[in-house]
């Protein structure tokens, strides 16, 4: 209950001056924009990394900041839960995770503190990692970079940022926003497709296929249908079938011919 209150407060619009356009990136500017991977990062255990350790494969990235009142570990739990239902790609074998704040306040204990907030399966929690920005001048960039913009409102006493799952390409670069609630599994299972970029395992062409059935709705902020495609695709499979039927009607008729020609021969 504590979860749907949160989660309906965090999608409220905030009563504030500030203008409403900052909870949403800008995605026909910012998506192809790339993070860099020497950008420097302070894990939940205190060891530094750079980013790049993340990539190599598709990243999902949350920004958050880890003294939130609740709605940033709503948001993080609303992705775990999403990835109950994604079935086509694999945490850690197929994409990684890593939730980053944003804020400079934050440090090893607010870290932790943020992560007893949270409900992150053990399955997840090798290939979810939480982290801060080692250096401001990192922060600043990097989060300009792809246009996440985020203000401290002093009449709400929280910050006001885009509640996003955002992905990156194996190489950093930004390639799909998604906006929850509205989005699903699917959805997630989809943008990661997207963000694989061509990097597909001879096995995931039946998944490649999949996902070209789908298009990315801007106005929804989720995946559809792709009638067209679909619709291209079923006439390609029923041009197959009828092929493949003649082909095997053709022969079944020759080998029937051939059998009454050797019995006339015989005769």
């Amino acid at each position: 209950m504590w979860a749907q209150t949160a989660l309906a407060q965090y999608y409220k619009p905030p009563i504030s001056d500030l203008d409403p356009e900052i909870m949403q990136i800008d995605e026909k500017k910012y998506l192809g924009a790339k993070l860099k991977g020497e950008t420097r990062l302070i894990g939940s255990d205190g060891r530094e990394f750079p980013l790049s350790d993340m990539l190599g494969k598709p990243l999902v990235l949350v920004l958050a900041y880890y003294t939130c009142d609740g709605s940033c570990s709503v948001i993080n739990n609303e992705l775990a839960n999403l990835l109950d239902d994604v079935r086509r790609v694999v945490p850690g074998e197929d994409f990684r995770i890593l939730t980053l704040s944003f804020d400079t306040n934050d440090n090893l204990e607010t870290t932790g503190a943020f992560i007893d907030k949270l409900n992150v399966p053990d399955a997840y929690k090798d290939h979810w990692r939480l982290a801060t920005f080692k250096s401001e001048a990192d922060l600043k960039a990097e989060t300009a970079r792809i246009g996440f913009k985020f203000f401290w409102s002093p009449q709400d006493k929280i910050f006001l940022h885009p509640g996003a799952f955002l992905f990156l390409s194996p190489e950093g670069r930004l390639i799909r926003i998604l906006y929850p609630p509205e989005v699903d599994g699917g959805d997630v299972e989809l943008a990661v497709l997207d963000a694989k970029q061509g990097q597909f395992r001879p096995q995931e062409i039946i998944n490649f296929a999949v996902s070209l059935c789908y298009s990315y709705n801007y106005a929804e902020g989720k995946y559809t249908l792709s009638i067209p495609i679909f619709v291209g695709f079923g006439a390609l499979g029923l041009g197959l079938t009828i092929l493949i039927t003649s082909i095997l009607v053709f022969k079944s008729k020759k080998r029937k011919a051939m059998g009454e020609i050797d019995h006339a021969h015989i005769a």
